[in-house]
């Protein structure tokens, strides 16, 4: 297992069953079936249905430039881990954000190390904060106070690989996005280029009765616009209560290939085939409050540990007790 370790100081910036069958016989008796006692196969889960999908004609993207050692995705040191433990964690439970690469906010006290609310199990939470004028990197479009990885701590995803995340989300009781239609993406997976919309991110939808959205981007990666999207549904949000997030991805640029599962508190909400990888890219990790710059409020998050492993039993979250 990798633990993030404070290597600089962060970045302050102010996603068979085998069948067996009996041969003929002279008896009979013998042509009856036996009876077994194995258990029946479980029928295959229909794979979720969007709520919303685009795919542009690759004729009409201008690439993303995907050249230089930013998008390299080899040479990185090999990483083990023991078996049934995770790969890596991003872990509060120094009190502090160290074990992040990167820091992204407009003001220092945006992200914060907190003692209450704390999932139980927890010594620590992350309280993220965002509010109308919290610009970053010289956009004013956007707001965000956000902890950011470097694509090696999330394993440098490409073509083919699987992994598995863990971690909890709790939303206040007073939690209002009130973006008008826009969005406030609290957890993505983003691409090498530090430009256009995350491979893949989880986000709210505005109004009083809020709901969970997942977005799926992939394929080619263009100037204006990703080569594939796809937008799902995650069922409505539930405040005031942490919620266990579990999710797997299996990264692909093929439309058919790619796949991207969610639970939340053990129940599965999605089950998504797409692309959610850009060609000649990987992705990094980021988590906390992204959002549409149209809000008139203040919003705030709390997150624990994130962990990373390649099967769920190595991400699985201790029960939280009552």
């Amino acid at each position: 297992m990798t633990r993030g370790r404070r290597r600089l100081p962060l970045v302050l910036v102010v996603t068979a069953s085998l069948v067996l069958t009996a041969c003929g016989s002279d008896d009979p008796a013998s042509d009856e079936a036996a009876p077994s006692s194995a258990p029946a196969p479980e029928p295959a889960q229909p794979t979720s249905t969007p709520l919303e999908t685009e795919e542009i004609p690759v004729s009409e993207l201008d690439p993303v430039p995907t050249t230089g050692p930013l998008f390299a995705t080899s040479g990185f040191p090999s990483r083990s881990s023991a078996e049934g433990a995770p790969e890596h964690v991003w872990s509060y439970g120094d009190g502090d954000l160290s074990d992040w690469s990167e820091l992204h906010v407009a003001r220092p006290e945006q992200v914060r190390i907190v003692d209450e609310p704390v999932r139980p199990g927890y010594e620590y939470s992350a309280e993220f904060s965002a509010r109308p004028g919290d610009f970053t990197f010289g956009v004013d479009t956007t707001i965000r106070g956000e902890v950011r990885s470097t694509i090696e701590e999330a394993g440098v995803p490409r073509e083919g690989d699987v992994q598995w995340y863990s971690w909890s989300t709790y939303f206040p009781e007073d939690f209002l996005w009130d973006g008008r239609d826009q969005f406030l993406i609290y957890t993505q997976w983003h691409q090498t280029a530090n430009e256009g919309s995350p491979n893949v991110d989880l986000w709210v939808t505005d109004g009083p009765e809020p709901e969970l959205r997942l977005s799926m981007r992939g394929g080619l990666l263009g100037q204006e616009a990703p080569q594939y999207t796809a937008v799902y549904d995650l069922g409505p949000l539930e405040k005031g209560e942490w919620l266990d997030h579990t999710v797997r991805i299996e990264w692909s640029t093929d439309p058919d290939e790619g796949s991207v599962q969610v639970w939340i508190d053990g129940e599965q909400r999605v089950d998504a085939v797409g692309a959610n990888l850009f060609e000649g890219q990987s992705v990094y990790l980021k988590q906390g409050i992204y959002a549409a710059n149209n809000t008139r409020r203040e919003h705030t998050l709390y997150f624990t540990d994130v962990l990373r492993g390649d099967t769920r039993e190595s991400v699985a979250l201790e029960p939280a007790a009552d």
